[in-house]
């Protein structure tokens, strides 16, 4: 019993009743620090740093009253007991095979006469239990409190002893820390669980000194910190100094913030009164500011200011330079205002903050109706034009509604082609003619027209490799070339062409290697690290799993290297390049190091949705994670962990089925009650079992009737049969519904070489279920 499987507090804090000052003072420092971002997800041997250090749990007690006498005693020390635990959280029984010790029959008497050994009570007992570290505040009080004995003694007999952190908060620099220590901290525990004679060689794997004299406090809880998150000191200690600079950097943000937002409000209020009077002036000042406005934001994010607090500051912004907008009506104007909401939008949902309803963008595609090359508009004005429709399709399709995206880009690629058409000669115009048949080729992927999409992506490739055949050291002309091999290349993973894909995704690599900018951000950085990703994904379904260790490993740590902006999509970048590892491991059945790789993108995750509880996009990653939990758990025969994280997947896919309901998410919902079913006949349910896989049945029979040509979810409608089939349920029916789908699937060349093996099982399966 060394380690808890799934310890419920960081560490239980115990100290003698006169040390509680001491005692406030730690809970608190090590409740309020924050753990630097840059260290948050790390491996360690306790698993991922977490990205706050608790819960805690602090305990002291009285000491037992002596007995009376006739002589006056002094009078008993109040006492108390106190906890950092949550007030909604549960505090695990006690161990109930731990017998009550019971005094020999021949210290009976004396038993009686003298006050009963002090044991700490039943809820601090399952809480110690419950802990992952000890921390013991030891001063000459605490050596001789027998609470602070007690909790140290069962500590230690759970085989924990490596895991006791000493911090000395009493007596003067000379005295001997062993003075400062009860017994079974300075004395080894025998087999029984009793304090033996024998000394250890230190009071504790760690002693922390915080007597005056000694490191400050800010420093003993530093070092309390980096213990209790298994980090050594140093590794701790230069992220969390970064940190402090950086909210040092942010609170000067937030003055000027506020500082300039005065002089804005001011300034608008005045050119209220002249703009209106001055088109071309109103146009740039709406340009102007929406741009302005945009930096401010980026470099709120860049300094690590709470997303809701940059996204306070948008909405600011935002009102003013609406209500400067609003007051024309002219072509020119509606343009403007709707490249404001665009650009907002764009930046909110890079925050993780978006509104779900994308009402900025329903705006601005009302705006942009009617305005594709209106009387007497300019080119500029057109291209701009171009960019917002382009704009819109993107933001549609991040929130995963594929058909109002394919309306936006057809709009654009329409009035780029028309654009392109008037002057074939300008490389600006044929460049953004590539941009909108790339957003057209995405929405149709989307939508899954995979024919359609590899047209559009192929017309944008000729048109990039032209480009930079006039201009062969542009790096720009070589970064749009590559994502024109990537865009391709994604179409032929869909279509089953895995070998002529890796081609294409490492065609599309040495093209960005070549064209890397880091003056650029680290914006290049995830670019590539999405790239090795998706040559990972090929080398795994292949069978090199080595390879793709590798290849991942190489994006985590571009992924790593920009692991301290609070960019929310570096974040995500992070968590995937985790995943993936994860996904590796798994197949290695190297289980334990995979259920690490896939807690530390849970964690990266839990942060990313608690930044944004509204959204819709950074929650829809949580089932994820958990599904790939309760994936490995099964596999280690873990049956009812699998299912607890099972059913947590489940209850977030359904709440996010019911705030935006499509078939996307319903197919999500399906997806992880067939993987209950899965995880309820390994526990034996088997009629429970039955019934969750005809749930999932049902909703991917919905999928396939609404959509036909999903071969996805045709497959995993054959998946389900079967499972069904083999538990009993209506078999030769079954079995006959799940030949009819391969055969379909391999008419159509849309079963993968394992896939295409069930086919003859299942007729097989079949022809026995009928001779029943």
């Amino acid at each position: 019993m060394g380690q808890a499987v799934h310890p419920k507090y960081r560490a239980f804090l115990v100290h003698a009743p006169a040390d509680e000052a001491w005692g406030k003072a730690i809970e608190g420092g090590l409740s309020d620090l924050r753990v630097p971002w840059a260290l948050v997800g790390r491996d360690t041997p306790h698993g991922p740093v977490p990205k706050t250090i608790g819960p805690l749990v602090r305990f002291f007690a009285p000491l037992p009253a002596a007995p009376a006498t006739p002589a006056a005693a002094p009078a008993e020390p109040d006492g108390n007991t106190t906890t950092a635990a949550k007030p909604d959280e549960k505090t695990a029984a006690p161990p109930a095979t731990e017998p009550p010790e019971a005094a020999p029959p021949a210290a009976a008497s004396a038993a009686a006469a003298e006050p009963a050994v002090p044991t700490l009570p039943d809820d601090m007992v399952a809480a110690l239990i419950d802990a992952r570290f000890l921390v013991v505040l030891c001063s000459p009080a605490a050596a001789a409190d027998p609470a602070v004995n007690e909790a140290v003694r069962r500590f230690k007999g759970l085989g924990r002893g490596d895991r006791i952190i000493a911090v000395l908060v009493g007596g003067v620099l000379e005295t001997d820390i062993r003075d400062l220590a009860p017994p079974a901290l300075r004395r080894r525990i025998r087999v029984d669980g009793t304090v033996g004679d024998e000394d250890e060689s230190a009071i504790a794997p760690l002693v922390v000194d915080a007597r005056i004299g000694a490191a400050p406090r800010a420093e003993v809880i530093a070092r309390l910190a980096a213990a209790l998150l298994s980090l050594s000191f140093e590794e701790f200690r230069g992220p969390a100094e970064r940190a402090m600079r950086g909210r040092r950097r942010r609170r000067r943000w937030l003055v000027t913030a506020a500082v300039l937002a005065l002089v804005v409000g001011a300034g608008v209020a005045a050119w209220k009164l002249v703009l209106p009077n001055d088109p071309a002036l109103f146009d740039a000042t709406l340009a102007t500011g929406t741009a302005a406005s945009v930096r401010m934001i980026d470099m709120a994010d860049r300094l690590g200011v709470p997303p809701r607090v940059v996204a306070s500051f948008a909405e600011s912004a935002e009102r003013v330079l609406g209500d400067l907008a609003a007051k024309g009506d002219e072509p020119r104007e509606k343009l403007r205002r709707a490249v404001m909401l665009l650009a907002f939008e764009q930046r909110l949902a890079a925050l993780g903050v978006a509104d779900p309803a994308r009402r900025r963008t329903a705006s601005a595609e009302a705006l942009l109706d009617g305005l594709v090359f209106p009387a007497g508009m300019d080119a500029p004005v057109q291209r701009e034009i171009v960019a917002a429709s382009l704009d819109a399709a993107r933001l549609r399709l991040a929130a995963g509604d594929a058909d109002r995206a394919l309306t936006n880009a057809r709009a654009g690629f329409a009035a780029a082609e028309r654009l392109a058409a008037t002057d074939p000669a300008s490389a600006e115009r044929q460049r953004d003619l590539s941009r909108a048949a790339t957003a057209l080729g995405d929405a149709l992927l989307a939508k899954g027209l995979a024919d359609d999409a590899l047209k559009s992506f192929r017309a944008a490739h000729a048109i990039r490799e032209t480009l930079l055949a006039l201009d062969p050291t542009s790096p720009a002309a070589r970064r749009d070339l590559s994502l024109a091999y990537e865009r391709i290349a994604d179409v032929l993973v869909v279509r089953g062409a895995p070998d002529e894909a890796l081609k294409g995704f490492r065609t599309a690599l040495s093209l960005r290697l070549a064209a890397v900018d880091p003056g650029a951000g680290p914006d290049w950085q995830q670019s590539l690290a999405v790239l090795y990703n998706k040559i990972g994904d090929i080398q795994l379904a292949q069978g090199a799993a080595e390879d793709a260790l590798g290849t991942y490993r190489a994006g985590l740590a571009l992924q790593l290297a920009v692991a301290d902006r609070a960019d929310a999509a570096a974040r995500r970048g992070l968590s995937v390049s985790y995943e993936r590892i994860g996904d590796v491991l798994k197949s290695q059945r190297a289980y334990d190091d995979a259920l690490a790789a896939y807690r530390a993108s849970l964690v990266l995750r839990e942060a990313l949705a608690g930044d944004d509880p509204r959204g819709a996009r950074w929650p829809r990653d949580l089932p994820v994670s958990q599904e790939r939990i309760g994936d490995v758990l099964l596999a280690k025969g873990m049956a009812d962990p699998a299912l607890a994280a099972y059913r947590t997947a489940l209850a977030v896919r359904e709440r996010l089925a019911a705030a935006q309901p499509g078939l996307a998410m319903r197919r999500e919902v399906a997806v992880t009650q067939s993987k209950i079913g899965d995880a309820l006949a390994a526990a034996g349910k088997s009629s429970e079992a039955v019934a969750s896989w005809r749930a999932a049945l049902a909703g991917t029979e919905a999928i396939v009737a609404a959509e036909p040509g999903h071969a996805t979810a045709r497959w995993e409608l054959a998946v389900l049969q079967w499972r069904l089939a083999s538990a009993g349920d209506q078999p030769a029916e079954r079995y006959r519904a799940v030949v009819s789908i391969l055969r379909e699937l391999d008419a159509q060349r849309k079963l993968s070489a394992d896939q295409a093996t069930w086919l003859p099982l299942a007729e097989r399966e079949l022809a026995k279920a009928q001779r029943r």
